[in-house]
Parts: C-alpha cells; structure tokens; sequence
C-alpha cells in the first residue's frame, strides 16, 4: 500500500479500574453519600500501543506501583498525537487525568481523541455497543475469558495468577482496539488529519490512513455553491474532497440571502 512517510504518531490505549468500596442499605440505592464510601476506586492497570508497531505496552500498580504506572502512561500520552480508545473520552482519560493531578503531574501536551464508541453510536445500529459485541459481529475476535468481579477482587488481594489473566484481559482489548481501528477508518469523521503530517506535500495523501492510492471522484458541490474535486481512497476507502475550492466560474449560481 503506498504511503507518505508520517510523523503522526497514534497511541491505542486501555485502562482497568478498581471499583469503588461503599456501604449501601440497599441493592438498588437511589444515592450513595460521601461518608458511605470506604475507598474510591483508581487505576489498576493499563495497556497501550503505537499504531505502526506490534508490541502491547503494559503496566500496573502491582508490578510497578503507583507512582510508576502512573508517570509511564504519563509519558506516553505528552508524546502522542492522537489516542485510540473506547468510551475514553468520559471514561479512560478523565480517570487518567484524576491520577495525574493526585501526583502533581502536568496536564500532557494536546492530542486528538479518537474514541470509537461515538463513531459506532454515530453510524451503526449493533444490537449492542460494547466493544467484545462488536469486534465479534465484525470478526476481530472477541475478549479474553474471565470470572467477572473475581478477578478484579482477587487482583486488589495482589493474587498473582490473577494479574496475569488481568494483564491477558487488558493487552487484548488494546489488539481489539487496533484491529477495530483499522476496520472503521473510513467512517471516522474526527481523525487527525495525516496529511498534515507528511513528508512529501507534493502528493495526494489520504487524510485518514496516510495512502497515496488515491483516485479522483468528480466534483463535489455543497449547500453553499462551492465545488470541491472529490476523491476516493482505494486502501481505507476513505471519501475525501480537496481543502481548496476549485476555481470555477459560478456568478449565475445564486445564493440565498443571509
């Protein structure tokens, strides 16, 4: 597949949490207060991948402790372009933020999120969103096998044999990310634009996955009479259109009045 060469640099990340340990009167409590809670929960682990290599990073507060878990994915995140991520936006990345600000640690340099849930929400109708459902309908495997809440208790016990399915668990949903990242480029509206990134400006370059297999697809007019030439991506199959306006003659093309 030809590509320009891109320093976009797109990290896949996921993250498991602890529960939150409360006293409730009830199984169905309509409000828990603040002195019902006994710890709040916090990270246990995450996993993460550059797009372009195959090795799944991994780091957790048994192996590494806190501090360490924390200021790696830290680092991770201040030197990437975009994350990848599921239900991130209100999930993953506001608990990450949590940790960070606890350890006096600086918000991390502007990225992209790229949180496939909205783009599943947006244009598809599963019979469910969640990620194991999805990358199974699609045929991109499915999630690790686990005993449910279990595992997350006996991994806050420090049970050894349990971090290590927890950390099988947590490095597949990263490949599931990967492989469903690839699958939906061409319906993700929000990604960065790769060629912004590229080396060669000389050549038109897909804006989603970088390719130059790009082929001319007419003429694309919009609301307000302005026309774009159109093009089509032949490795992700992206519909593109150029930035500029062509330069056509449409003075007998009224517009309405503001």
């Amino acid at each position: 597949m030809p590509r320009v060469k891109s320093t976009l640099k797109i990290l896949h990340l996921d993250i498991e949490t602890a529960p939150t340990n409360c006293y409730t009167w009830s199984l169905f409590p309509n409000r828990i207060n603040i002195g019902d809670i006994v710890e709040p929960g916090y990270t246990l682990c995450w996993a993460a991948m550059w797009e372009g290599e195959r090795n799944v990073q991994f780091s957790s507060i048994y192996r590494d402790g806190e501090e360490q878990m924390v200021s790696k994915v830290h680092a991770l995140l201040e030197e990437a372009d975009a994350v990848v991520h599921y239900y991130g936006t209100n999930f993953d990345i506001p608990t990450l933020n949590r940790e960070f600000i606890k350890l006096g640690l600086e918000p991390p340099s502007h990225y992209y999120q790229i949180d496939l849930i909205k783009v599943v929400r947006k244009n598809f109708k599963f019979a469910s969103n969640k990620l194991d459902f999805v990358c199974q309908q699609l045929g991109l495997g499915a999630k690790t096998h686990h005993k449910g809440m279990e595992l997350w208790h006996k991994c806050m016990d420090r049970n050894p044999r349990a971090w290590k399915t927890m950390e099988r668990y947590n490095k597949q949903d990263v490949k599931l990310l990967h492989r469903l990242y690839h699958k939906l480029l061409p319906w993700i509206h929000i990604h960065p634009n790769v060629g912004l990134y590229r080396d060669d400006p000389t050549r038109p370059t897909c804006s989603t996955c970088g390719s130059t297999n790009v082929v001319a697809k007419g003429t694309q007019f919009n609301a307000r009479a302005a026309s774009y030439k159109r093009w089509k991506c032949n490795s992700c199959g992206t519909p593109l259109r150029s930035r500029n306006k062509l330069n056509k003659n449409n003075e007998n093309v009224l517009v309405r009045t503001p």
